[in-house]
């Protein structure tokens, strides 16, 4: 789990579970999982570290830039920190789990010396995903009703102290 490049964000992405612990189990358990996160946030906001914070975790798949002038990358997975709500389409996260999310969030971006108005660094899976349209994670398939809001979490960077 080497790391490739420099970081330039936080991806979100919700992991398809139907409960917090099946979540812990494929990821930390299951030898057929071949999907890792930095971060998975559970229900009542607690978190699992499933690859330390140095490494590489396989996360994103094959992606292409969003915003080619502000996010340049040739690996997403290398590129980003990958932080997971255990969720389903369908679900939508808990307040416990977007508190957790942003606070891991404000963490990266400390640690990486980002200006918390950069909120441009944290994007979902489904907006990097290539071909668009493969992948509906972080915020579903219904954006009415996300599972996790990329836009309602920029907004709460950007006002963090």
């Amino acid at each position: 789990m080497k790391l490739y490049e420099a970081r330039i964000g936080v991806m979100l992405h919700y992991d398809a579970s139907a409960s917090d612990a099946g979540a812990v189990a494929w990821l930390t358990q299951d030898p057929r999982c071949r999907v890792s996160y930095h971060g998975l946030v559970l229900d009542d906001g607690g978190v699992v570290e499933i690859a330390p914070w140095h490494m590489r975790a396989w996360h994103a798949g094959v992606c292409r830039s969003s915003s080619p002038y502000l996010l340049r990358y040739r690996d997403a997975n290398s590129a980003f920190y990958g932080l997971a709500a255990a969720a389903r389409d369908g679900d939508v996260i808990t307040e416990a789990q977007y508190g957790a999310l942003l606070r891991l969030v404000v963490e990266r971006f400390q640690a990486e010396g980002w200006s918390l108005r950069e909120s441009w660094r944290l994007v979902g899976h489904d907006t990097e995903a290539w071909p668009r349209g493969r992948k509906h994670d972080p915020t579903g398939s219904t954006p009415e009703q996300p599972v996790l809001s990329v836009p309602r979490m920029r907004e709460w960077l950007e006002t963090a102290r």
